[in-house]
């Protein structure tokens, strides 16, 4: 493959701001609401511990640098990240207990699948 056809005409910008903004509410809702007072007690499907929370932390991380990633004119690396994208918003929804990081990690995989299937 040459290296004009590995290239793509327009970033994915759109796909890069909605996974870059569902890792920032996910990463908001795993650190701030838990510190608030928020407790996952209270939430009868949450995992007692924080464990899930670790978790949700980390996918929120690794959205947000895919998200800087994925704003490139490579299409190998589009769609390289956008997958990374697409397992840890899959992880972030397993992980999330409250219903703004389930907004977040689903608002990422959204931008995922736009990523993938960006041309």
């Amino acid at each position: 493959m040459s290296e004009t056809a590995a290239k793509v005409v327009e970033r994915p910008s759109l796909a890069s701001k909605f996974v870059a903004i569902g890792g920032a509410i996910g990463l908001i809702g795993s650190v701030f609401l838990p510190l608030v007072g928020i407790s996952q007690a209270s939430i009868p499907y949450a995992f007692y511990g924080g464990g899930q929370l670790w978790v949700g932390i980390v996918a929120s991380v690794i959205l947000i640098v895919s998200a800087i990633a994925l704003h490139t004119t490579h299409r190998g690396r589009i769609h390289g990240w956008s997958v990374i994208a697409l397992i840890f918003s899959i992880f972030g929804l397993t992980s999330s207990s409250y219903d703004i990081m389930v907004i977040g990690f689903g608002l990422a995989l959204i931008g995922s699948i736009m990523g993938i299937t960006h041309q």
